[in-house]
């Protein structure tokens, strides 16, 4: 905790798995933000102790992974000085169909290129899931699914996580 940022992953959960909460508590960490909206993901953690970051992400490739990108590479960016700092996302289409599963926010691995006609084209891949971290190895990044459109049509327009 003397750093400026820590991150530990695995011992994040959201039940009596959950060692990391209890830990930084003990530690005098203040949390400011658990159980995020998205998936993978879920259970991770941030807090602060003095100027201290602190985040815990959960010990699932794909979650750490997911929960990086979405909130430590940004946090980290802007320790550097980057006023703006957001995920790198961008835009894209579909080029196959995709489904969330469970109103929550959902980053799907996909396999992403260029098409002809410029634009990112992003295909999911066809094993979804967090446990699935086979997908990531045919991945490129995740197309984001909102948690307000759980069917998306191929040909639509997706927010692009690059990896």
């Amino acid at each position: 905790l003397a750093a400026d940022v820590l991150v530990v992953s695995g011992g994040v959960s959201v039940g009596p798995h959950d060692h990391v909460k209890p830990a930084f508590e003990a530690c005098g960490v203040e949390e400011v933000l658990w159980r995020v909206q998205i998936k993978p993901g879920k259970p991770m953690w941030a807090g602060r102790r003095g100027s201290t970051l602190v985040f815990g992400l959960p010990g699932n490739p794909l979650s750490s992974i997911v929960c990086f990108c979405v909130f430590i590479d940004p946090a980290l960016r802007r320790l550097q000085g980057e006023r703006d700092a957001r995920p790198r996302i961008v835009r894209g289409r579909l080029a196959a169909p995709a489904e969330a599963s469970d109103g929550r926010t959902t980053f799907l691995t996909a396999a992403i290129r260029r098409a002809e006609d410029g634009v990112l084209e992003a295909v999911p891949t066809e094993r979804q899931g967090s446990h699935m971290t086979g997908a990531l190895g045919e991945s490129d990044g995740f197309v984001v699914a909102p948690h307000h459109t759980p069917h998306l049509e191929a040909g639509a327009e997706v927010d692009v996580l690059p990896l």
